[in-house]
């Protein structure tokens, strides 16, 4: 899925799923790219339509938003450093296993990887 749109359009300096509340986990599809054009509404109408297509009753169920960020924004930096950190901390990262961070950020407190939240481009 995410290939394709790198294909399609170019990579994503962020993607992964962000739930703001620990009690009640909804997620947020957080995504950062450079190809983001200004216009909002076509943007998340592309990537609604892409990524909703994909996914089935019961992660629609569990799925809150698609948030786009810049990715020179305060929260795509924090977002960016998490793998990192972990990394340097944890050993090497399994990219087949999901990575579940807590984290102390009000707009992130729960963070999931999608495999690498760090693509080849930023890496």
């Amino acid at each position: 899925m995410w290939r394709t749109y790198a294909h399609e359009k170019g990579s994503f300096i962020v993607k992964c799923l962000v739930a703001r509340n620990r009690d009640d986990i909804q997620w947020d599809l957080v995504l950062a790219a450079n190809w983001f054009d200004e216009d909002k509404i076509q943007r998340l109408n592309y990537l609604s339509e892409k990524i909703l297509c994909e996914l089935d009753n019961d992660s629609i169920s569990q799925f809150s938003a698609v948030i786009t960020i810049a990715p020179d924004s305060e929260l795509a930096q924090f977002l960016i450093k998490i793998p990192r950190g972990h990394n340097r901390h944890s050993g090497k990262l399994n990219v087949d296993e999901p990575l579940i961070i807590n984290t102390d950020n009000k707009q992130a407190p729960v963070v999931l990887s999608l495999a690498n939240i760090i693509t080849p481009d930023v890496a």
